[in-house]
């Protein structure tokens, strides 16, 4: 209950109740008690009358000292003084000039008459006592107490969440501090308010570490692809440097050349592969044809002499997706298949469902075995396809993989009807 508080609340309910209290507490001190005017005037009257037959038969010179006397029995002020001196609303002058009580416009200050030219003063009534005095009463203690208590328990509730968020605090800071070195590290026990926050924490750095760990087989294998064509290029500049026979070395400058693309392709493999490690923010989606557009990827493909074939269902499949990146994907789709046909590739496309579309590529060559189909994904892996040497950088099938990924579809790998392999990608109709 207290985790769902905030600070406002909190600020605003204490105020408010220490107003409350402060304002009971004066209504307490002052004893601040509602008299009408009529019972006013009546109660008055009795003092008025009693302190008036005192006076009566005292001169006036001797009035004041008689008054000392009386004041003693009084708890709030009683002074005479002149009928000119009072200030009151007509009305109430003319109640003292037949002999009766009046108020003044305050009601805390009464007036009685002595004679014609003096009247005796009493008050003014309210507050005249002393604070000392009011809080002998138990009623003031206990107002104080009732009142103040909400602001106590305020108080040790804010107390209490601040330690807690203190802590709270600390213990983020020592959990961030562990998950930069390990992302699978049990999260600490902390309040609701936080688990958001843990948990996205936790897969931030969980896809940093993959990312890292990424980087560095990407770097491995790079390194490790280097090594072989930078070890002929040494190995031929020195035949070269040795060699008079131009025959001899005209081949060696082919075999060098030969290995410098060879590198180029490797650089541009690599480069390829690190700027889909992360998702692309330039998506370009347009509606695309697919019959035609296959088409047109089929005619970027030369060099080769297997028989390709299309079909799709409906003629007019259509999807919308970024051109450039599913050429990526369909293009190391096509090559690999071509590579490893030994006559035919056949491409075929139909709807899946309401909302995808389902593209096979099939070719007759030696197949994928079925421990190896997930593996075939994986960055610089190279696999001996019907007892031929692996051939190219691995890069090819990875690549599509992670820019299926990146326009949230499916690639995945099975046994063709053909006999080789079936590459199946699933791609939505529509950005999600």
């Amino acid at each position: 209950m207290f985790s769902k508080l905030r600070p406002w609340m909190v600020a605003t309910a204490g105020a408010g109740w220490t107003g409350l209290t402060l304002y009971l507490l004066w209504l307490c001190t002052n004893a601040s008690v509602f008299v009408g005017d009529d019972s006013f005037l009546r109660l008055m009257a009795g003092p008025g009358y009693l302190v008036a037959e005192q006076l009566k038969g005292v001169p006036a010179d001797q009035r004041e000292a008689r008054m000392d006397t009386l004041r003693a029995h009084f708890q709030y002020p009683v002074n005479l003084i002149a009928l000119d001196d009072v200030e009151l609303p007509p009305e109430a002058m003319v109640m003292l000039e037949h002999r009766q009580p009046a108020l003044n416009s305050d009601e805390d200050i009464s007036y009685f008459p002595l004679d014609d030219e003096t009247v005796i003063r009493f008050g003014p009534m309210w507050g005249s006592a002393e604070v000392k005095d009011l809080l002998k009463f138990p009623v003031f203690w206990i107002t104080a107490c009732v009142a103040g208590l909400p602001v106590l328990l305020l108080l040790g509730i804010g107390l209490r969440l601040h330690r807690r968020r203190h802590a709270d605090l600390h213990t983020l800071n020592t959990c961030l501090a562990t998950l930069a070195r390990s992302p699978n590290v049990m999260l600490p026990a902390m309040g609701k308010e936080w688990t958001p926050l843990l948990l996205t924490l936790q897969q931030h750095a969980r896809d940093i570490s993959a990312m890292s760990e990424r980087h560095r087989e990407v770097s491995q294998a790079v390194s490790h692809e280097l090594r072989t064509p930078l070890a002929r290029m040494r190995f031929a500049l020195s035949l070269l440097g040795k060699s008079e026979d131009p025959p001899t070395r005209t081949r060696l400058q082919e075999r060098l050349l030969i290995d410098v693309e060879e590198l180029e392709a490797l650089v541009r493999a690599s480069l390829a592969f690190a700027r889909l490690a992360g998702a692309p923010t330039d998506l370009q989606h347009e509606p695309i044809n697919l019959r035609d557009w296959l088409h047109q990827e089929f005619a970027l493909l030369d060099g080769h002499h297997r028989r390709l074939s299309l079909e799709t269902e409906p003629a007019g499949l259509e999807l919308v997706g970024d051109r450039a990146l599913l050429h990526l994907i369909v293009r190391n789709l096509l090559s690999n298949a071509i590579t490893y046909a030994r006559e035919q590739v056949c491409v075929s496309a139909a709807y899946q469902g309401q909302h995808h579309l389902v593209l096979h590529v099939d070719d007759d060559g030696p197949g994928i075995l079925a421990e190896n189909r997930e593996k075939v994904f994986e960055p610089f892996v190279r696999l001996a396809m019907g007892g031929d040497a692996p051939g190219g950088f691995g890069l090819g099938l990875a690549l599509a993989k992670r820019a299926t990924q990146w326009h949230h579809g499916e690639l995945t790998v099975a046994r063709s009807p053909l006999g080789g392999a079936r590459l199946t990608l699933v791609l939505p109709l529509r950005p999600l």
